[in-house]
C-alpha cells in the first residue's frame, strides 16, 4: 500500500468537457446496428438465434458492467491506495446498470426457446428432481430480486462514494442538478461527509461482495447452465462471476487509456498504475484459466457422463475453433505478452491486451449459451450474434460516456483524507 504522502496535494475537479459529437454519433449507429441485426436475424429459419443472441449479450455486457463495480468495491475495501487517480472508471460501470435491468424484461420474452429443454417437458426423473428450481415463475421472481438487489447495491455504492466529491461543485446546470440531488442533507464538512461515506462504504462493499458472488451465481444457474438441465457444475458460478470480475478490470484499463487525456488527469496515471493494474490483468487471466480447468479436469477425467457432454458440445465441430480461440484470448495471448515488467506500464500495450481478453470473454458467453440451443451443423455467429453485440456496445458506450460526463473522475482531497485525516487534511481543490 502506498503511503499517503504520494498524493497530490491540489487535485483539479475533471469531468469529461463534453461527449464528442463523433462518440454519440458512433453510439448511435452501432444501436441502429443492433436493431437492424436483431430485424434480419428474425427473418432466418431459425429465429431463435435472435435470443439466444440477446441472452448471451445481456449476460456479457451487464456482467462487465457490474465487474467494473466489482473492481471499484474491491479497490474501495483493500484501501488500495495506488488506485486512487483510475477507480471512477471502474465505477463508471454503473451507468450501464439501469439499462440492462430494464432489458431482463425482454430477454425473458424468449423463454420458450431457452428454456424448452425442461419448460414443458414431463416424465423426465432429473428434470422432475429439480422441478422446484426449474419453473418460469420462480426463476423470473428470484433473477428479477436478484437483479434489483445487486444493482440497486451498486448504485448506492456509487451514491456515496460520489457524494463528498460534488458539494457546490458543478461546471453547467447539467453537473449542478445531479449534484444537488447527492448532497441533499448535507451536513458538517467536507471531510466529516467523506468521513461518515467511507463508513458506509466499507459496510456496503462487505455486503456487495458476498451479494455479487451468490446473486451472480443464481443469474449464471438460471440464465446459462439451465439450459442443459442435465448438466451441472458446482465451479459453473464460480468460473461466470469470475469472468465478469475479470471483464471490469480490463474493461477499466481500456476506459483509463481511451479517456485520461481527454479528462485531463493523464499527470495523475502515471507507470505506477499501469503496472499495477497491468499486474491485475495478467494474474486473474491466469486465475481464469485455473477455475476453468479446475472445472474441466474433474469431469473429463472423472469419465461422468453427463458433464462430458457438455465439454464435448463445445469442443467438436462446429464450436471446437471458437472455445480454443477463447483460451488462447483470454489466458495465453495475455500471459506471454504480460509476463514481464515493461509491456506492463505502456498505457496502449495494457489496452491492447485487455480488449483482446474482452473479446475472449464475449465469445465465452457465446460458448456458455449457444451450444446448448443449436441443433444444427453450421456455426450460428454471423449478423444476429455480432449485430445486437454492437447494438449493446453503443448502450454501454452512451452510459458510460453520460457517466464521465457528468460526475467527477479524481476524488478530492477530502475523500482521501478520510482515510488518514491526520496525514491529509487539504480542502477541497478546483482549478
Amino acid at each position: 500500500m502506498a503511503s499517503h504522502s504520494d498524493f497530490p496535494t491540489t487535485i483539479p475537479f475533471r469531468t469529461l468537457p463534453r461527449i464528442p459529437g463523433g462518440a454519440l454519433g458512433l453510439a448511435a449507429l452501432l444501436v441502429v446496428i443492433g436493431a437492424i441485426a436483431a430485424f434480419v436475424g428474425a427473418g432466418y429459419e431459425d429465429h431463435g438465434r435472435v435470443w439466444s443472441a440477446l441472452l448471451f449479450n445481456w449476460l456479457f455486457w451487464s456482467s462487465l458492467a457490474m465487474g467494473m463495480v466489482m473492481f471499484a468495491v474491491a479497490l474501495q475495501l483493500t484501501d488500495a491506495d495506488w488506485s486512487w487517480s483510475i477507480r471512477r472508471f471502474a465505477l463508471g460501470g454503473v451507468a450501464f446498470l439501469p439499462i440492462s435491468a430494464l432489458l431482463l424484461p425482454v430477454v425473458f420474452l424468449g423463454s420458450e426457446h431457452f428454456f424448452h429443454h425442461w419448460l414443458h417437458v414431463e416424465g423426465d426423473h432429473v428434470i422432475d428432481a429439480k422441478r422446484a428450481w426449474l419453473n418460469l415463475p420462480g426463476m423470473m421472481a428470484r433473477d428479477f430480486a436478484a437483479v434489483l438487489v445487486l444493482y440497486g447495491a451498486a448504485v448506492l455504492f456509487a451514491y456515496h462514494s460520489l457524494r463528498p466529491d460534488v458539494h457546490g461543485a458543478g461546471n453547467d446546470d447539467h453537473q449542478r442538478s445531479w449534484y444537488r440531488r447527492l448532497t441533499g442533507g448535507w451536513s458538517g464538512s467536507a471531510l466529516d461527509e467523506a468521513r461518515r461515506s467511507r463508513q458506509k462504504l466499507m459496510k456496503l462493499g462487505v455486503f456487495m461482495g458476498l451479494a455479487y458472488a451468490i446473486l451472480w451465481g443464481i443469474i449464471a444457474i438460471d440464465l446459462a447452465m439451465s439450459l442443459d438441465p442435465h448438466w451441472f457444475s458446482t465451479m459453473f458460478p464460480v468460473a461466470f462471476f469470475f469472468t465478469g470480475f475479470h471483464g471490469g478490470v480490463a474493461a477499466t484499463g481500456i476506459a483509463v487509456a481511451l479517456l485520461r487525456r481527454r479528462v485531463g488527469i493523464e499527470p495523475f496515471v502515471t507507470g505506477r498504475q499501469w503496472h499495477d493494474l497491468g499486474k491485475l490483468i495478467f494474474g486473474f487471466s491466469v486465475f481464469w484459466m485455473y477455475l476453468n480447468w479446475s472445472q474441466y479436469i474433474v469431469i473429463w477425467y472423472g469419465l461422468l457422463p453427463f458433464e462430458q457432454k457438455y465439454f464435448i458440445n463445445r469442443f467438436k465441430d462446429p464450436f471446437g475453433p471458437i472455445s480454443a480461440a477463447v483460451v488462447a484470448m483470454v489466458f495465453v495471448t495475455p500471459f506471454f505478452g504480460l509476463l514481464t515488467r515493461p509491456p506492463k506500464r505502456v498505457p496502449a500495450i495494457v489496452a491492447v491486451f485487455a480488449t483482446i481478453i474482452l473479446l475472449g470473454h464475449w465469445l465465452e458467453r457465446f460458448l456458455l449459451i449457444v451450444p446448448s440451443l443449436h441443433e444444427g451443423k453450421d456455426l450460428p455467429l454471423g449478423i444476429p450474434e455480432i449485430g445486437i453485440g454492437l447494438g449493446f456496445l453503443g448502450l454501454f458506450l452512451v452510459a458510460y460516456l453520460w457517466f464521465v460526463r457528468t460526475f467527477p473522475m479524481l476524488p478530492s482531497p477530502a475523500t482521501l483524507a478520510a482515510g488518514e485525516p491526520a496525514v491529509v487534511t487539504v480542502p477541497v481543490a478546483g482549478d
